[in-house]
């Protein structure tokens, strides 16, 4: 065998990566309840539904599944998730800082009641981060800082969470 064979046959194994969850008590079943929970109040929401239904078709399954596939991704490291979230969200033209402050406050309200408080804690936070990373892609300000959003109940009760 010479050197061009060699190089052909040999295959870079890289070690697996293991995917931990965010929290152990976190079950893709509570992920589809948060998500199902979360869009059922959103469909409700005086503010965010006309921000989602002009934006979306008026089939919300399709959307309801990709934003499991995104939460078991983010929440449990499936890895599933493939889309590009900031460039959907920057169509959205007329959302505002307020709307995410009461997508969270929302998101909260649900995931408190699905998830054990140490989970709801650590979901939240995700949610936090999350809006956060959507808010700052809105602003062309390098130096914008985003909103300080209120934290839901459950990590107001506990003193170590950010």
């Amino acid at each position: 065998m010479n050197d061009k064979d060699l190089t052909m046959t040999l295959i870079e194994a890289r070690p697996a990566v293991k995917r931990e969850s965010m929290h152990p008590s976190i079950t893709a079943e509570q992920i589809s309840q948060l998500v199902e929970q979360f869009y059922a109040q959103v469909q409700t929401n005086p503010r965010l539904a006309p921000l989602f239904s002009q934006n979306m078709s008026s089939d919300w399954g399709p959307h309801l599944e990709k934003m499991k596939g995104f939460w078991r991704s983010v929440l449990l490291k499936s890895g599933e998730y493939k889309g590009r979230p900031v460039p959907v969200h920057l169509q959205i033209t007329d959302i505002r800082s307020e709307d995410f402050e009461e997508w969270l406050q929302l998101f909260s309200s649900v995931s408190e009641r699905i998830f054990t408080c140490e989970a709801a804690d650590v979901v939240n936070q995700a949610a936090r981060r999350i809006a956060t990373s959507l808010w700052l892609s809105r602003t062309s300000d390098p130096f914008a800082s985003p909103p300080a959003w209120s934290q839901p109940v459950s990590a107001q009760n506990h003193p170590s969470a950010p």
